[in-house]
This record gives structure tokens, C-alpha cells and sequence, in this order.
């Protein structure tokens, strides 16, 4: 009775330490991560992971359509994205899932979107003034009684043209009725006027008759390249009921008023500095080995387990082994034994022990791994014979060099029959020593295992890999190769692939800006897309320098009020706001970066007499100089000032004649041979 009580005592104990046996292993998990993609290649965002056995959610892809998870070897992850179809998959051991979502078929109404463009329009006292990218117009038209009575209607239709590009740019016109005239196009209309299509632009003359008039006309329009040549025109035409009874155009200014040209600045770009915008660092799977030595009795199957080298060896390959095993990162791929026997004895039996030191060996060492393990392990085994001219590879090492040459005689004496090699080495006197000393160094079994690991790669790693398709690198790899690039041109070049292949990769948008901006060519084409309240205040301000070297100083002005006061640059809005028009906002702090720029803004306000007293108390020296002078004293009526001075700023900088060919401040002053370009340009 006490012997069946202990027996079951036993087996209940056995049984116990299996089912937990069972449970772990069931129960083992592995990280698996993926790249989650769409028919046509793209990456998918905010995928849901879920387990399939609840549909609880437990990871989420990332902007890139990457995900991470810890899930049992044998589960399954189910995935699910609105506008896609759920796929669930199996996930038998593997550590890398890619998968292609399929697209889910919906039906959208359709939308209308429509939008609203107004005019701004701004008087200003000049025949063409700049502000900010806006070209102001203002200009009277007198109107002689002898020409317009009541039965006309005079339409004028100003205009800008762009001389570089040879293309005209339509103002607001005017449409001039005589009062007879009005009430008949009233009646025609069935007093619907709205039905004229000048309609919104009619004035009715309301004075005598016997009166001329004067049609005053301002107006505003938005201009892309401020560095072109532009004219403004004015295109007529007065008509009675039945005919166009007379036409005429002409130019009613030549150049830009522009002072603001000359403001002198120079920003440094802005490296981001809130760390969240910096690529966490994505673990990649790769393979590494490891390897294992271990010596055996002469002449037998089993271990030496007198040789302290024997232990040590294989204490670390359980420890690496188990190491491996229970890391969720980690999995363990290959195992390739191969079993070497000595050279001295029969080939043949040399060869049956070796491979039964390898079989010995192979059981010894996956008897300690886990049956899920075992089941996915690719197993690779071999044996083989060393050969005597290893022998004397070892005793050159040893340096001992005459022993050495006499196995190498004997190897070339009995090459034709090696069969008798053994026999002859073991009359020798020096056979003691290589049978003790030598061979049991032959007599091992070399383990290599293969296993793959998730872990961040090296900066080296991932330039071989960029070396060997760009298109594998995550985020941080990109940022990595960003951070040590070992110029301005490689960082460029990395910058513009990151961007190809994560278009919205703000870190790498950033990074190409202040390229741009430091190679003194930059393009406000990349940051664009980034432009928004939340972008981060580095990038909105390295856009503004972008806009601003483009002259699209409106735009710039604009993305700058999404900067929070406390961290825009105060230098940098001040000059946006100057060049976009805000000459009060900005006076002050311009002024204080120089004497010259306090010139430039004061003509841009148009305070000509304290910007004319400035300037002649200065000691004038470069062409700048000389060239703002000659605007100054030109407004101020001085003309002779005026000439001598920009006669010494184009012997200066003979340059700067291409500008007062387009400047409504100077292109009066200059010889009519100078003005030949501009002269050759007056019609279309």
C-alpha cells in the first residue's frame, strides 16, 4: 500500500512538472515586427494589431506602417485599418511579417469645394510703388469735354507687364458711362445691368456736360518675381451705341519704386531642438554566430572531461544558448556541428569516430532546448578526418621548425601511399611528442549556431546598408546617416532620399533646409509641405528665410505669424515685415542693425528729407552707398547730386546698372544710351 502511495505520489509530481513543462513552452513568445503596405507599395498607418482570440488591440502601426509585437510562437495577429479589408495571419515562429493590405471597396459622395478671391486694395502716391509682393498703381486719367458726352462709355484697363517674361497682368479696370448711355445699356438689359459683364466696374459721369473730367484709379496686384523688369500700361477704349470711335494705349510708368532692394541681412538657419522630432531608434533583425569548441578522449566518442577547457566551453554555450532562448528579440536559426578526429589510425575508422563524436555531441546539446525551439532549429551535421599536414601547421606555430620538416619529408615520401604514413611516424623518436602534444588539439567538435536578434545597427551597419539599398533604411537609420554626413553635399543627398522614400519626414525636411540656406540657394519648395500652426518653430522660421530669398515676402510675413512670439528671431520678423510692407512695425529694430538699412527704410516710408539728412552726414564709400544717395537727393529735387551720384555707383559696381534700368527712383537720371534695354522693351 505505501508503495503504490509513493508511486503515485511520483507519477503526480511527473505529471506536475510537465503540464508546466508544456505550459512554458505553449506559452513562449517572440517579438515579431512587420512593414504593412498597400496594393500599390505604400506604406498603411494606424493599422490596428489585434489578437484574434478577443479582438483586443495590442499595437498600432506607425506613420510608416511599422508595428512591433510580442506574440506566442504558434498565434496569429489579426489587422485591421478602415478603407481596408482584415486579414488575419499565422505567425509559426517568424519573427519578420510583411503583409499587403487589401483595399475595401466605399462609396463616397461626391463634394463640391469652391472658394473666394478678394482684392486688397491700397492707395498709395506713386506711379508704381512695392510692398511686401504687391505692386500698388495710382494714376489719374483726364477726361477732355470735347471727346465724351453722354451717348460714351470710355473703358480703361491698367495693367502690369512683366518685361522678363513678356507676359501682362490684368488690373481692375474702369468703365466710364455718360449718363444716356447707362440708362440705354439699362433698358437693354431689361434693367438687369448685372447681366453687362463690366458691370461691377461702372462709374456713371454725374458732372455738367460742359465739365472734363478726371478719373482717379487705384489699385493693388499680388507679383511673384519683384526682380523683374515690369512697365505699367494703360489700354482705352471709347465707344458709342453702334461703334469703338477711338483707341489708344500707352506707358504710364517705367521701373518700380523700391528702395527696400538694398536692405542688407544674412540669417543663419535653424536646426530643430524638441527632441520629438528626432526618429526613435527602429530595432532591426539580423543574424550573428556564435562558436564552440570541444576536445575528446584519444580513440573514443566521449568528452574529455579532464580538459578544464571542455567545461568552460560548454557552461558558455548553455549560457548563450539559454541566453538566446529566453530573449523575446532573439531567435535561434541554425546549428551546424562538425565532428574532426586525429589523423593517426585507419581513414576509415578515423571517420566513424569522428561522426560519432558529432552524433555524441548534436544529443548532448539539443537535449537542453526547448522542444519549439528544436522544431524550427535547422540542424546541419558533418565529419571529418585531420589531416598530418595539419600537424605541422601546429608545430611551425610552436616555432619548432625541424620537427616540423621531418613529418613534412615523411608527407611527401609516402604521398603515393599516405596508407603507410601512420606506420612510418610511429618509429620515429619524435611521435611521443606529437601523439601527446599535437593531436589531441585535432581530436574536437566545432559547434556553430546561427541566431537572429532585433537590435539598433551601428553607424557603420547602416551605411552598408544604405550601400546596399537606401530604400531599407527606417527613419532613425536615415537620421543617423543625416547626422554623420561628412559635408553639406552628402548631407543634401541624404536629406532629398529620406524625403523620396518618408515624404512627410520632418526631421529630414529640416535638415535639407538648413543645407540650402547655409549653401546660400535655398528653396522654399521643401519645407511647404510642412507649413502649418504646429510645425515646429525652427522649421517656420527656416521657410520665412526661404520666402524671403525668393521675394515672396507676403508668404513669408504669413508663415511667420505662426511662430509663437517668444521663439521667433526678432531680427528675422522684423525684416519680413519690412520687406512685406509693415515699415512702422518693423522701423525700430531694422534701424538699430545699421545706419544704411535706417536709410533704406526711412525712403521707404517716404520721410525723403530725414533720409536725404542722414545720408549726406554719412561718409559715403561702397556703390550701395553711392546708389541710395542718388535716390535720396533725386526725390528731394537735387538733381545734380543725384547724377554725380549714381554716376559713382555704377563706376563702382558697374553691376547695379540693371537695376536702375527697372528703378522708378533713378532710371530718369541715366544717359539715354543707358537706357537702351529698357527703351527696346516699351512694346510687346
Amino acid at each position: 500500500m505505501k508503495v503504490n502511495l509513493k508511486r503515485d505520489r511520483l507519477m503526480g509530481i511527473l505529471g506536475m512538472v510537465m503540464l508546466v513543462s508544456c505550459m512554458s513552452v505553449s506559452a513562449q513568445r517572440i517579438r515579431v515586427q512587420g512593414h504593412i503596405t498597400n496594393p500599390q507599395g505604400k506604406s498603411v498607418p494606424n493599422v490596428n494589431v489585434l489578437n484574434p482570440a478577443n479582438d483586443e488591440r495590442i499595437e498600432m502601426s506607425d506613420e510608416d506602417g511599422r508595428y512591433s509585437v510580442l506574440v506566442e510562437k504558434n498565434g496569429s495577429l489579426k489587422f485591421t485599418c478602415v478603407g481596408y479589408e482584415d486579414k488575419t495571419v499565422k505567425v509559426d515562429g517568424k519573427q519578420i511579417l510583411n503583409l499587403v493590405l487589401r483595399d475595401a471597396v466605399i462609396e463616397l459622395d461626391e463634394v463640391t469645394i469652391t472658394s473666394k478671391i478678394k482684392d486688397k486694395v491700397v492707395p498709395e502716391p506713386t506711379d508704381i510703388e512695392i510692398k511686401g509682393n504687391y505692386f500698388h498703381l495710382k494714376t489719374r486719367v483726364p477726361v477732355p469735354k470735347e471727346m465724351f458726352n453722354s451717348h460714351r462709355r470710355l473703358v480703361l484697363q491698367p495693367s502690369i507687364y512683366d518685361v522678363t517674361l513678356k507676359r501682362r497682368l490684368l488690373m481692375r479696370p474702369v468703365v466710364f458711362d455718360g449718363g444716356t448711355y447707362n440708362t440705354t445699356q439699362r433698358r437693354m438689359y431689361d434693367y438687369e445691368i448685372e447681366k453687362d459683364p463690366l458691370h461691377e466696374y461702372i462709374q456713371v459721369k454725374t458732372t455738367s456736360s460742359r465739365k472734363g473730367d478726371i478719373i482717379a484709379y487705384h489699385d493693388s496686384i499680388y507679383i511673384e518675381y519683384l526682380q523683374h523688369d515690369y512697365r505699367a500700361d494703360v489700354h482705352l477704349a471709347m465707344e458709342n451705341y453702334r461703334n469703338i470711335i477711338y483707341r489708344d494705349s500707352f506707358s504710364i510708368a517705367r521701373g518700380t519704386v523700391n528702395p527696400l532692394r538694398f536692405l542688407e541681412y544674412k540669417f543663419s538657419a535653424f536646426n530643430l531642438t524638441d527632441e520629438k522630432y528626432l526618429p526613435k531608434p527602429v530595432m532591426q533583425l539580423r543574424d550573428t554566430k556564435g562558436e564552440v569548441n570541444l576536445t575528446f578522449v584519444v580513440g573514443k566518442a566521449n568528452l574529455d572531461d579532464k580538459n578544464p577547457r571542455n567545461q568552460v566551453e560548454l557552461n558558455r554555450l548553455n549560457q548563450e544558448l539559454r541566453s538566446i532562448e529566453t530573449n523575446p528579440d532573439a531567435s535561434l536559426k541554425s546549428f551546424h556541428i562538425t565532428g574532426v578526429a586525429s589523423p593517426d589510425g585507419s581513414y576509415e575508422s578515423n571517420l566513424k569516430l569522428a561522426k560519432l563524436r558529432t552524433d555524441k555531441a548534436l544529443e548532448r546539446i539539443l537535449s537542453q532546448l526547448d522542444p519549439g525551439t528544436r522544431k524550427l532549429l535547422e540542424v546541419k551535421s558533418d565529419a571529418s578526418v585531420a589531416s598530418w599536414k595539419e600537424v605541422v601547421q601546429l608545430l611551425k606555430k610552436d616555432s619548432k621548425q625541424d620537427l616540423a620538416k621531418s613529418v613534412e619529408e615523411l608527407i611527401k615520401q609516402y604521398e603515393a601511399t599516405p596508407y603507410r604514413l601512420n606506420h612510418a611516424l610511429k618509429t620515429k623518436p619524435f611521435y611521443k611528442e606529437i601523439a601527446e602534444m599535437y593531436l589531441p588539439k585535432l581530436r574536437k567538435v566545432q559547434y556553430t549556431y546561427g541566431y537572429s536578434i532585433f537590435r539598433s545597427l551601428t553607424d557603420e551597419e547602416i551605411r552598408q546598408l544604405y550601400k546596399k539599398n537606401p530604400h531599407e533604411l527606417t527613419r532613425f537609420e536615415f537620421y543617423r546617416m543625416i547626422a554623420t554626413a561628412k559635408d553639406l553635399n552628402e548631407k543634401e543627398k541624404y536629406c532629398r532620399e529620406a524625403l523620396e522614400i518618408y515624404d512627410n519626414f520632418t526631421y529630414a525636411a529640416n535638415e535639407l533646409a538648413v543645407a540650402t540656406i547655409q549653401k546660400e540657394a535655398p528653396d522654399s519648395r521643401i519645407l511647404e509641405p510642412f507649413v502649418s500652426k504646429s510645425a515646429p518653430s525652427e522649421l517656420l522660421s527656416n521657410q520665412a528665410i526661404a520666402l524671403l530669398h525668393e521675394g515672396k515676402y507676403t508668404k513669408a510675413d504669413s508663415v511667420l505669424t505662426l511662430v509663437p512670439e517668444e521663439t521667433v528671431s526678432g531680427d528675422l520678423l522684423a525684416i519680413v515685415q519690412a520687406m512685406a510692407g509693415y515699415y512702422n512695425d518693423a522701423f525700430e529694430k531694422v534701424a538699430a542693425t545699421s545706419p544704411f538699412n535706417e536709410i533704406v527704410m526711412l525712403l521707404a516710408m517716404k520721410k525723403n528729407q530725414e533720409a536725404w539728412d542722414k545720408i549726406s552726414a554719412m561718409e559715403v564709400k561702397t556703390a550701395r552707398e553711392y546708389y541710395i544717395k542718388a535716390i535720396a537727393a533725386n526725390r528731394m529735387e537735387k538733381v545734380g547730386d543725384a547724377i554725380m551720384s549714381i554716376e559713382k555707383a555704377l563706376e563702382l559696381d558697374p553691376s547695379l546698372l540693371e537695376t536702375a534700368r527697372v528703378d522708378g527712383d533713378i532710371i530718369d537720371l541715366l544717359p539715354e544710351e543707358q537706357k537702351i534695354k529698357n527703351d527696346n522693351t516699351t512694346k510687346e
